[in-house]
């Protein structure tokens, strides 16, 4: 995606009859926080202050203070951890996505709206799931909804014997009672082998309504691996949304012609950060990060990308990242991902495009 940006911003330029051309460098981090920060120290060495790219949150906030003592601008289009779990609020990492609250304020509710006044949670113990379970956790109590079980594995987890004895403990008087009750599994792929091991012991968890996190949308694994009964227990997960902007469709032309598949999300999200920086350093009239930097936020609020707006807050915990997206819920319909509500972020509503 940002090779399409690379060159469409090219020609931009040239278009302008500005005797300037952007070069990208690329550099794979391979997902893990040491790598990421290897890579950027080698991109520094090489003398390159702005970066854009698609960091998870763990790599982010590795790279934080090398960045901010180096003066390293990151603009970045996938990280959604809360702002406190990554970087401090105006530094020199910025996220054209919002912090995980976003999602966590519409699954809520979304939850609600469905009914339910009570719920499980389980959770696996890593910053982002963690950090996307507080933020419901506060947003669905807040809300006068009831948390029944607040449960928490070790990530690695492979026998979830204990979890799912506790969770059966916990919600089996509401089942009785015959009283809504849903379950939270902010989880990653390893729910797979948790509904496997629920079906194994013919676990009543099984007749709920299961919800979770970004972590889970769209995950072939867990289609594969127990697609039958992920459909069972309708597993809604949430994620942010695009509109379908007329570059946006381009984009997902694009792709399909060469990878067969549509732009997600967070691809479109790193296309957007490569133009905001490019933008950024045409308006600041120098490849300097500090001016780039103070150029950014009023080039994101005037920006209108694959993604839509992305104004930046400037002030307050999320200084650096973007203040609203929308989101759209997710559920495992016969084995397959079906995309089912959508969330306003503005209206803060829900609306559901099939009954589940």
């Amino acid at each position: 995606m940002a090779q399409i940006a690379e060159g469409e911003i090219n020609a931009y330029v040239t278009s302008l009859g500005i005797p300037t051309t952007f070069k990208f460098y690329y550099e794979d981090y391979q997902t893990l926080p040491d790598v990421a920060l290897q890579r950027l120290q080698s991109l520094y060495s090489r003398g390159i202050k702005i970066v854009i790219g698609g960091l998870n949150s763990g790599p982010m906030k590795t790279i934080a203070s090398y960045a901010d003592t180096n003066h390293i601008l990151v603009i970045d289009g996938h990280s959604t951890a809360p702002r406190e779990n990554v970087a401090p609020p105006g530094d020199y990492l910025f996220r054209d996505v919002p912090g995980a609250g976003a999602e966590a304020a519409g699954l809520a509710i979304a939850v609600k709206d469905k009914g339910y006044m009570n719920v499980a949670m389980v959770t696996s113990e890593d910053t982002y799931t963690l950090s996307i379970r507080d933020a419901f956790k506060s947003d669905y109590t807040a809300a006068g909804g009831n948390v029944v079980a607040d449960i928490t594995y070790v990530s690695g987890t492979t026998d979830f014997t204990v979890v799912l004895d506790t969770l059966e403990h916990a919600v089996a008087p509401l089942v009785s009672a015959k009283q809504n009750v849903a379950i939270m599994a902010f989880m990653w792929e390893d729910i797979a082998t948790f509904l496997n091991q629920a079906n194994s012991r013919n676990s009543p968890l099984l007749s709920l309504t299961w919800f979770g996190p970004d972590t889970l949308v769209q995950d072939t694994v867990i289609t594969k691996d127990a697609g039958s009964l992920a459909s069972k227990v309708k597993l809604i997960s949430v994620i942010f949304s695009a509109p379908l902007t007329k570059k946006h469709q381009a984009l997902n032309k694009a792709l399909e012609a060469s990878i067969g598949e549509d732009a997600d999300v967070n691809a479109l999200g790193c296309y957007d950060a490569a133009w905001l920086a490019a933008l950024s350093i045409l308006v600041a009239g120098k490849y300097d990060a500090d001016a780039a930097k103070a150029a950014l936020p009023t080039v994101a609020a005037s920006y209108w990308g694959a993604t839509g707006n992305t104004e930046i807050a400037t002030s307050g915990p999320t200084a650096g990242d973007r203040v609203a997206m929308d989101v759209e819920f997710w559920a495992v319909v016969q084995s397959n991902w079906v995309k089912v509500a959508t969330y306003s972020s503005q209206t803060q509503q829900v609306s559901w495009l099939m009954q589940l």
